[in-house]
């Protein structure tokens, strides 16, 4: 009785630690950079994925959620409230292996949805999307655009500054 009554105390400790890493958020991204040299775009504070789930850092959150997503960015002086939020750990496109991050927030009717790829030493890779509906632009934050089968794709610019996209 005493060796299973130890079995389960050890049981219940080792199983206490795991559960709270896994009910910690992941994905981080700060930083500002000027895009095509005309505007910049700067994260206020951190921009966080709220993602606790099986699809953390994956290409695709099939979740389709963006609970928990926090953070705001300011385009050429103006605030705007991130709504949704995906960390990818290793990216699968456009430098291959490093991590980014999409986000998405509002301007008038519209959906804005940006890819930030954290290039270390080289520039930083950042594109731009536009969708008219908040179930598009979560969908191509979740997805990707290839995953979210959104014609349009994205629209890459030059960046000058620097941005960190950390789990």
């Amino acid at each position: 009785m005493r060796k299973f009554l130890l079995l389960a105390v050890l049981a219940a400790a080792l199983a206490v630690p795991s559960m709270a890493a896994a009910a910690t958020p992941q994905g981080n991204l700060t930083g500002s950079a000027t895009i095509d040299g005309s505007f910049t775009f700067a994260i206020r504070g951190t921009v966080i994925d709220g993602g606790m789930n099986t699809y953390v850092g994956l290409e695709n959150d099939f979740s389709g959620k963006c609970h928990g997503d926090d953070g705001s960015v300011v385009v050429a002086g103006v605030l705007h409230n991130v709504f949704c939020a995906h960390f990818v750990a290793s990216s699968g496109c456009c430098n291959t292996g490093n991590p980014k991050m999409r986000l998405a927030y509002q301007v008038g009717p519209e959906f804005r949805v940006v890819r930030i790829t954290d290039n270390g030493d080289s520039p930083d890779t950042w594109a731009i999307g536009i969708v008219s509906t908040f179930d598009e632009a979560r969908a191509w934050v979740n997805l990707g655009a290839v995953g979210s089968s959104h014609p349009g794709g994205w629209t890459f610019s030059s960046v000058v500054g620097d941005y960190h996209v950390t789990p």
